[in-house]
């Protein structure tokens, strides 16, 4: 019996090490540079007549910042495998006279490689990393329509201006530094969403991900949906003539507004209004908690 035990171990230890050696040779056969690709593209146009954007992604994440030009870029950047660089494009065509649509890597939609091969493996231990990223600059102008949507990423704003802002990703967070416009419009079914600096009409729903949103100005209507993931609200002190209806399922709702006269409250429900009550504040999640408060 021992004499089996001892013939097994051994031969296992042999399997191992030759698995191990022929790795190796495999390893160090490789091209280090024969699998990456940079990539580097950039389209432009004159921001002049362009009041419409529409951009979609379908594996990077985007981020805009402000332009110190009086043109809007699209630039995207980042390493990939070689097999995988023809399909990382950027393609922009002008629709009318003022709207502008770029699609970034949409031949890429049905090829996305959850595998892990030896020249990834090599080159991360090497230093180099693969990823893709995309960096849309806006001109300090107030834009008609900004639509972005993206596949697999997150989706970052610095500083945008649009009457109407939407933005939605399968895959990643949505953070808004700071919105000027009268419509904002975000969803993202895996992902947090975060706004900093607020205002209008708002519509925030994510399936799985909480839900923090700051507002200086509120509009019409303010409704924040999550599934799975708490809300935390804050508008300005200022605020009147405004209706709260907060619900969670299994967690707790606390709105804390200075001069609201509240109509119904318990562990999971608030309601209140203040002043006519007009305009309309509802936030509600499965799981989670819900708090409005003021900024």
């Amino acid at each position: 019996m021992q004499r089996k035990v001892k013939f097994f171990l051994v031969t296992g230890f042999i399997c191992l090490a030759v698995g191990l050696i022929g790795a190796a040779v495999s390893f160090q056969s490789l091209d280090l540079d024969a699998g990456a690709a940079n990539i580097d593209i950039e389209k432009k146009i004159a921001a002049a007549s362009i009041d419409t954007l529409i951009i979609e992604n379908d594996i990077s994440g985007v981020t805009f910042v402000r332009s110190d030009s009086d043109e809007i870029s699209v630039h995207l950047k980042g390493a990939s495998l070689d097999k995988d660089a023809k399909n990382c494009t950027v393609e922009a065509t002008t629709e009318g006279s003022n709207v502008w649509r770029v699609d970034v890597c949409k031949n890429n939609k049905n090829r996305v490689h959850f595998g892990f091969d030896l020249t990834q493996l090599k080159s991360l231990l090497s230093g180099q990393r693969f990823g893709l990223r995309t960096e849309v600059s806006l001109p300090d102008k107030l834009f008609k329509a900004v639509t972005v949507s993206t596949d697999t990423g997150g989706i970052t704003f610095k500083d945008v201006k649009a009457e109407k802002l939407t933005a939605t990703t399968d895959t990643g967070s949505i953070t808004i530094d700071h919105y000027e416009g009268k419509q904002l419009t975000l969803q993202t079914d895996t992902g947090g969403v975060h706004v900093n600096d607020g205002q209008g009409n708002i519509k925030i729903k994510t399936d799985t991900g909480g839900i923090t949103a700051s507002l200086r100005d509120v509009g019409d209507t303010v409704s924040l949906q999550a599934d799975t993931g708490s809300i935390r609200l804050q508008v300005d002190p200022s605020i009147t003539d405004t209706s709260f209806d907060l619900s969670s399922d299994t967690g707790s709702a606390s709105l804390q507004i200075p001069g609201v006269t509240v109509e119904k409250t318990g562990h999971n429900s608030a309601k209140g209004s203040i002043g006519t009550g007009s305009k309309k504040i509802t936030a509600r999640t499965d799981t989670g908690y819900v708090e409005v408060k003021t900024r």
